[in-house]
């Protein structure tokens, strides 16, 4: 037998060896942890909401006031800033904010965001393509005011689009 063939069955005989010693775990697999994103972030007596939603699970009104055309890989993102003491302003009137997809490979896409006139607010939408179980991040930085300091948040989801 050759030096070559030799290894290869030792290599096999340890692989089926160690394959046997791999019994079942007779526990029950443990629930995924619940998707806990608080879904804001506060600083500088603001607070910035966001969220990441499927476009099929839109109420078709709202998402025809939008303009959204829904379709089982878009998600919907939506930045919301508002004042924490709850009063309207003109300080929003300069507001602005900026998203970023990165996909698990590290691919940055600059996300095209829509302000909307909200009273004692500013809204903004945005809409990201998302694949079946593959988590999207997403990368937000806001200002409430044309001087005032950013406001980040981050977020990861993963949809099941079957």
């Amino acid at each position: 037998m050759s030096r070559g063939l030799t290894r290869a069955l030792a290599a096999t005989a340890a692989a089926l060896l160690l394959s046997t010693g791999c019994g079942g775990n007779p526990e029950p697999v443990a629930e995924a942890a619940p998707y806990l994103d608080p879904g804001y972030v506060e600083a500088g007596g603001f607070r910035l909401h966001y969220a990441l939603t499927l476009s099929g699970d839109l109420p078709a009104a709202i998402a025809g006031a939008y303009g959204i055309l829904p379709r089982t890989n878009l998600a919907v993102l939506t930045i919301a800033i508002a004042p924490l003491d709850g009063g309207a302003g003109p300080a929003l009137a300069g507001a602005r904010a900026e998203a970023t997809a990165i996909s698990l490979t590290g691919a940055r896409t600059p996300l095209a965001l829509t302000r909307r006139g909200e009273p004692g607010g500013a809204t903004w939408l945005g809409t990201v393509d998302v694949r079946h179980r593959v988590p999207i991040t997403i990368e937000i930085v806001a200002h409430a005011t044309s001087d005032g300091p950013p406001i980040r948040a981050r977020l990861t989801r993963e949809f099941r689009l079957e």
